[in-house]
């Protein structure tokens, strides 16, 4: 009996040690960017002579930080700043966009050992985008046709994911999400609403202090 305590005694030790990063009181401070970052180029071959015109050249990229406590052990609460960017150009047209969202999030770790947990994550937030799109004149190449749009923003985004502490106090982080993205003026700037659901990956790292 007493042999059966001791070892749960240990157990419960090394489960509260597991705990010291993500315990009460910590603050978060976070950084993530999608696996999807991208940059390419196309191209159109004419068939019959074999001359080529650029069809699309296109980069675009995006990263959140965030800043969260927590309340309990392992569940933090804060704030996530998610921006994005994309340039796109071809012979006739150039297009750039940009968009920022700020979103309250809730985070809850489970710790299996000191260096590997699990972790879920939810966060809802709003913000807004912009996008020029600049075409050459039909009539005249040297008047280019310039339009730009700005859209409200509504996002959700549910993930789960995977931890490993590489130092004390430093997480690399690998995640899976579902994310919802609601622009209430399509950025083709016809005035269409638009909903995008996204699954993707995302890779990061959190600091806890």
């Amino acid at each position: 009996m007493k042999i059966k305590t001791l070892q749960l005694l240990v157990v419960l030790m090394t489960v509260a040690s597991s705990f010291g990063q993500t315990e009460k009181g910590k603050f978060l401070i976070g950084l993530n960017t999608p696996l999807s970052f991208s940059s390419y180029s196309s191209r159109i071959i004419n068939s019959s002579s074999g001359s080529s015109f650029e069809n699309d050249s296109t980069t675009s990229f995006s990263f959140s930080p965030q800043v969260g406590y927590s309340i309990i052990d392992n569940l933090f609460l804060g704030l996530d700043l998610s921006l994005s960017f994309s340039s796109s150009e071809n012979d006739v047209s150039e297009r750039n966009s940009n968009a920022f969202v700020v979103s309250p999030f809730v985070k809850y770790y489970y710790p299996v050992n000191n260096d590997f947990n699990f972790f879920g994550q939810f966060k809802y937030g709003v913000g807004r985008s912009r996008s020029k799109l600049e075409s050459i004149g039909f009539i005249d190449p040297s008047f280019p046709t310039v339009t730009e749009s700005e859209n409200n923003i509504e996002e959700l985004l549910l993930g789960v994911g995977v931890g490993y502490f590489v130092h004390e106090v430093l997480n690399i982080e690998l995640s899976i999400n579902y994310q919802n993205t609601f622009y209430d003026s399509f950025a083709n700037f016809s005035g269409d609403q638009l909903a995008i659901d996204t699954f993707s990956a995302s890779i990061g790292f959190s600091l806890f202090l």
